[in-house]
């Protein structure tokens, strides 16, 4: 029987996830300008659920900090259920420093890591929401 897990969007404050790589500036503004555009987060940011290593979202947690958000949806996940690999050539990751990396500060430069997710449904947060939305774990 196949299981499926059931995930929580949970809200954090951007400044609690843990980059293991760098973003770009460009990249930034144009998730700014979506965010103000729709008024709404549409994709929570996912991070390894333990360590809150972002896996996917570095560009949209700059976003939130910029906007001044209070808080952002997440969705934790374990590297035992997403694939993770690069999109340079030539070059290996491995989870264990992607974590160590977002622990330590030393980043990859940007785009150097792809995940890739089960299955997951997001809802659609309105921005209003998180700029007073209290963090909650």
């Amino acid at each position: 029987m196949n299981k499926r897990r059931i995930r929580c969007i949970r809200l954090f404050s951007p400044f609690d996830l843990k980059a293991h790589e760098h973003t770009e500036r460009g990249r930034v503004r144009s998730v700014i300008d979506l965010l103000v555009r729709e008024q709404a987060w549409t994709r929570p940011i996912c991070v390894e659920e333990k360590s809150l290593c972002i896996m996917d979202g570095h560009h949209r947690r700059l976003a939130a900090i910029h906007l001044g958000l209070a808080a952002v949806p997440v969705i934790g996940f374990t590297y035992d259920e997403v694939r993770v690999g690069s999109h340079r050539a030539g070059m290996e990751v491995e989870a264990e420093e992607l974590i160590a990396r977002a622990m330590s500060g030393a980043l990859f430069p940007p785009r150097s890591t792809r995940h890739v997710f089960p299955p997951f449904k997001a809802t659609a947060i309105p921005l209003a929401e998180l700029l007073e939305a209290p963090p909650r774990v």
